[in-house]
């Protein structure tokens, strides 16, 4: 940090320095101490790309080395703006479509609610509980409209039963992808995942963004030639950067429901996405929206919230495929 001592402002800068700097805190032998402005020193703070920034950068810098193009610069420019643009040619990319869709149905275990709660929330009529997944007990097709009662769509549905609120069931979509060649840990392809979901929830009295959510847990696996089985677990916690503040608006009367539908795009290469097989020849994709977990009723005596979506993998290609 930079230091100045005994330096005079003329009285015409005052209102100006004063704006970027606190009021004198305290005298020393030398001077007055001020600081800069903390709304300053956030502006001054480069912003960082996020990770879906960050994979379209390297994407684009992966395809110029690929490619060799005379034009190394504009070629990185027009595959950089394509990616910000969600467009994705197929000379340059692989646009993979799912081999397998299935969803994964499970009802959680019911414990007290031992947490202390925040009194504006407080409900007498309808207790939060503490609803946990652990594994799902059916697995089948995923159905292209609402299912049916033993297989429904991905989703869940939570009630109140003896004053207690608590979810019935939970049910994840997971999507298998066939990988155009082996993909190994490091190897620098990009992998991208393009997701266009609707969401619709039906609840008693009012709703809840959280329901909203959009949760994306990729993975690599190797698969030979016995069909791989999935370890048995469900995905029902998330991130708060799942989570959007979306407008929610009621299209009934007689109760509150509402549809959202949103387009995603994020990197299937995250960390903890990478297996350790050295060679991968399979993504797997699990898709859900949060449960309840028997904490978010909003005051509800029903609640069900399912999801449809359509999901797209891209993966980078090469001039020689």
């Amino acid at each position: 940090m930079a230091t100045v001592k005994n330096q005079w402002v003329p009285p015409s800068l005052l209102k100006a320095y004063s704006n970027l700097f606190t009021s004198p805190k305290k005298d020393t032998a030398t001077g007055r101490i001020v600081a800069v402005q903390r709304n300053v020193k956030k502006a001054l703070r480069r912003r960082q790309p996020s990770d879906l920034s960050k994979c379209q950068l390297d994407a684009a810098r992966w395809l110029v080395t690929q490619w060799k193009p005379v034009n190394a610069s504009q070629f990185y420019e027009d595959r950089l703006v394509e990616l910000k643009t969600n467009v994705y040619d197929e000379k340059y990319w692989y646009i993979l479509e799912s081999i397998r869709d299935r969803t994964e149905r499970g009802v959680p275990l019911i414990y007290g609610y031992e947490r202390p709660v925040n009194g504006q929330y407080n409900d007498p009529l309808r207790i939060q509980s503490n609803c946990v997944y652990e594994h799902w007990s059916s697995i089948y097709n995923t159905p292209l409209d609402a299912g049916t009662v033993n297989q429904p769509a991905p989703g869940w549905q939570g009630t109140v039963i003896d004053q207690i609120w608590r979810d019935t069931w939970f049910a994840q979509r997971r999507l298998i992808f066939k990988l155009p060649f082996l993909v190994k840990k490091g190897d620098g392809i990009p992998i991208l995942m393009g997701l266009k979901s609707e969401i619709s929830a039906l609840a008693s009295f009012r709703g809840n963004h959280i329901w909203f959510g959009r949760c994306l847990w990729p993975y690599f696996f190797y698969e030979g030639s016995v069909i791989a089985i999935p370890v048995n677990y469900l995905m029902s916690k998330w991130n708060k950067a799942d989570i959007d503040d979306i407008e929610l608006i009621n299209t009934r009367d007689d109760c509150w429901q509402c549809t959202n539908t949103k387009t995603v795009y994020r990197n299937a290469r995250l960390s903890h996405a990478e297996s350790k097989f050295n060679n991968n020849n399979r993504l797997g994709i699990i898709v859900t929206t949060p449960p309840s977990r028997g904490v978010y009723s909003a005051r509800n005596d029903n609640v069900s919230v399912t999801h449809h979506e359509t999901l797209n993998i891209y993966v980078g290609r090469g001039p020689n495929g």
